[in-house]
């Protein structure tokens, strides 16, 4: 049919616009990760306030006089430590035996060891307010090395919580640690083969 002269032709006006349906759910996306996200936070959270309150802390003590050198390990934390390794340095080398370590220190003499031993096994568990007497030695010729090398000498323990989280190395004696607060680690190196033991038989 042709147009008759005066008529205004007829337009298709599409009309773009956003679903609101869609709107919707994107919206409900959003919340929906924001939610998760604040949960997720909210148990981080909570584990380290739950960890911080069954923190272990071991120190080493060490004591001597004429008659000995003792050398204690405690944990004067807020919670149970699993100790697994401790390591004595002479000159950063590790020593796997007292018994040697007076060797080092004593070349080209046998030097027998008295006094008191205890040898504890990896993976030992030192319960809050717990401590242990690793030795105490009492013959003049070992105290004087030991009292004379001193700066030479470092122990070494690596230790974590009884539940997972982050372990500490604490250490005693060697250049700059007297001040020295634990080194936090993700897990404990494996030094297992370096474990004190006093080579003294029982």
């Amino acid at each position: 049919m042709k147009p008759e002269p005066g008529d205004v032709p007829e337009r298709t006006v599409e009309v773009k616009g956003f679903r609101i349906d869609l709107i919707i759910a994107l919206c409900a996306l959003v919340v929906s990760s924001l939610a998760t996200a604040a949960a997720v936070w909210q148990s981080h959270v909570v584990a380290q306030q739950l960890s911080s309150q069954i923190w272990p802390y071991v120190a080493f003590q060490t004591t001597y006089d004429k008659n000995a050198v003792t050398e204690t390990i405690s944990n004067e934390g807020l919670g149970p430590a699993r100790v697994r390794w401790i390591r004595l340095l002479i000159d950063g080398k590790p020593e796997r035996t007292l018994v040697g370590a007076m060797r080092t220190l004593i070349p080209g003499t046998t030097t027998k060891l008295t006094g008191s031993f205890s040898d504890l096994s990896p993976g030992h568990v030192m319960r809050v307010g717990g401590s242990t007497q690793l030795f105490r030695i009492t013959n003049p010729s070992a105290i004087a090395a030991i009292v004379k090398n001193y700066g030479r000498l470092q122990l070494e323990a690596c230790y974590c919580p009884i539940i997972d989280g982050n372990c500490w190395i604490t250490r005693s004696g060697g250049p700059g640690s007297a001040s020295s607060d634990p080194q936090t680690v993700a897990s404990c190196p494996n030094y297992v083969a370096d474990m004190l033991t006093s080579g003294v038989p029982p």
